[in-house]
């Protein structure tokens, strides 16, 4: 009888040396060092973004009483956003400074589109231009992220899980004295000839970031900033980073100027 075992061992060896099985797995994503003051944090985040430049979002706002749903997507060069945002059925679009709405109705036939332009030197396109409601404002991380590199501290800094994904989660103040050009909506008109008070609130935030530095969640409280006390809330999800976002200005001929509306209107 042929003698075989050292043979089929020495096959049995051969074999495992060529195949050695499954690759392990790659190793998991970890969550990076917390930043340690506000500029450190926004300069993160803009390095976290810049290769997966769009995202969609969800926010949750609160007026008061009122709160409002909206979805939306955007994209991001590093200083400012593109978004859309959709509330109520009426979607609106921003452009760098430029702002397109599409109300249920417009007011005039044929333009379903109400825009607002900044380059127009007419004082009432202008300040039509400047009129941005806050909703609009709440999940654009542009404005996000300069509010905190201008105006924020961090109060704290913790690893945390959201959405059943580790998360580096900031606690945040952002001081809006220190830059109260971004907050034009916290200031009041002159009274019986007195200069307006300044812009004095310290706006509580939270950011929530993935193991990339990217925005997960972006929480503020802009109620401090109003003299009526009226609160104003806003807690935006962000996700699907890198997908393929479309953010086109309406077609000319379909937009109709905010200012040439509200002179129409005797406004």
């Amino acid at each position: 009888m042929r003698k075989t075992g050292p043979a089929v061992a020495l096959t049995a060896l051969l074999l495992t040396a060529c195949n050695p099985g499954a690759a392990p797995p790659p190793p998991t994503p970890t969550l990076t060092k917390p930043a340690t003051d506000a500029t450190q944090l926004a300069a993160a985040v803009r390095t976290g973004i810049s290769t997966t430049p769009t995202a969609t979002f969800t926010m949750d706002a609160e007026f008061g009483p009122t709160g409002k749903t909206a979805t939306g997507a955007l994209e991001f060069d590093g200083s400012t956003s593109n978004l859309t945002i959709t509330v109520d059925g009426s979607e609106t679009r921003v452009l760098g400074q430029r702002t397109f709405t599409h109300p249920p109705q417009s007011g005039i036939p044929g333009k379903p589109w109400i825009g607002t332009d900044p380059g127009n030197p007419d004082p009432i396109a202008q300040a039509a231009a400047a009129s941005v409601p806050v909703i609009v404002k709440l999940p654009d991380l542009g404005r996000a992220l300069t509010e905190i590199d201008r105006a924020g501290r961090i109060v704290s800094a913790d690893q945390a899980t959201l959405h059943d994904q580790p998360a580096t989660h900031y606690r945040l103040e952002i001081d809006a004295a220190k830059a109260p050009d971004l907050f034009p909506e916290f200031a009041e008109p002159p009274i019986d000839g007195k200069p307006a008070k300044p812009v004095t609130a310290k706006l509580p935030a939270e950011l929530w970031l993935d193991t990339a530095q990217r925005p997960v969640r972006f929480t503020i409280d802009l109620t401090p900033g109003f003299a009526a006390g009226n609160s104003v809330k806003g807690t935006t999800d962000y996700r699907d980073w890198g997908d393929p976002v479309d953010i086109p200005a309406p077609p000319a001929d379909q937009v109709v100027d905010l200012s040439e509306l509200m002179k129409k209107m005797g406004t």
